[in-house]
């Protein structure tokens, strides 16, 4: 799916508050804990170190709870922001502020490639996808999560689904989507999950205040709210469990 107005990085610098990309001035115990479910991600994908390129880095909060003595760290960010940020905490050298297609990287320059929650926010997905595996080595790794289209949440909530973030999210992928742009882009498809502790949860609560009207005062709507908040995770994890979560990420070989 897409989000339609067409857009350009300008116009939709306007939705994006100041505190969007993550946290300035935290500590590094908190970040190694905000951002533990990528990095142990990372690790079950049997990637050590290397050089690694995040592209969409927000604050720089993923790649700073990357391990410096194994991981040499670049980053892409639109975001003024949150670019210079991440720059004065990984080196100006660093971190470019702009598109990956405008950073113009040297090819096969990095061992591992990400896209957390970024690859929807892009007016160009397979662009940038084509730009990912140029610049990865052959072998190298490409990591990619979205909110997952074709969840169960997706299919119950529609224009509430929380994860449709509009108008930030300009594309929206299925797994067979994904799976086939990956393909055409020149990867090879080796880890796949749906689970996500950090987003799947809070999307279903949020959609459901959204589709009981909690924020509209509702009395109704409030009481079912409450009713179910004991059922949310429970729920979710039995419906990611069967195959319908609704966060989607990927690994896959440069190849």
């Amino acid at each position: 799916m897409r989000t339609l107005p067409e857009m350009d990085f300008a116009e939709l610098a306007r939705f994006y508050p100041q505190d969007y990309w993550g946290e300035a001035g935290v500590t590094q115990e908190w970040i190694r804990s905000s951002q533990s479910e990528k990095t142990a991600f990372v690790d079950a994908c049997g990637l050590e170190g290397g050089r690694i390129l995040d592209v969409g880095c927000g604050s720089g909060l993923f790649l700073r709870a990357l391990s410096a003595d194994h991981w040499d760290r670049f980053g892409v960010e639109t975001g003024g922001p949150a670019a210079s940020s991440a720059a004065q905490a990984l080196g100006r050298e660093k971190i470019f502020n702009g598109t990956l297609l405008d950073a113009r990287f040297g090819g096969s320059f990095f061992d591992a490639a990400t896209f957390w929650s970024a690859l929807e926010h892009t007016n160009q997905p397979r662009a940038d996808l084509v730009e990912a595996r140029r610049v990865l080595r052959p072998g190298g790794a490409l990591i990619v999560q979205v909110p997952n289209a074709g969840s169960y949440q997706a299919r119950w909530f529609g224009g509430r689904w929380f994860a449709l973030d509009a108008p930030r999210h300009r594309y929206h992928f299925t797994r067979d989507r994904l799976e086939t742009l990956l393909t055409e882009t020149g990867f090879s498809i080796f880890r796949v999950t749906l689970f996500s502790k950090a987003h799947n949860a809070h999307a279903l609560r949020q959609s459901l205040k959204s589709r009981l009207r909690f924020e509209t005062g509702s009395t109704g709507g409030r009481a079912l709210f409450y009713l179910a908040i004991p059922f949310i995770k429970p729920f979710d994890l039995t419906m990611t469990a069967l195959g319908y979560g609704a966060t989607l990420t990927i690994a896959a070989r440069a190849i």
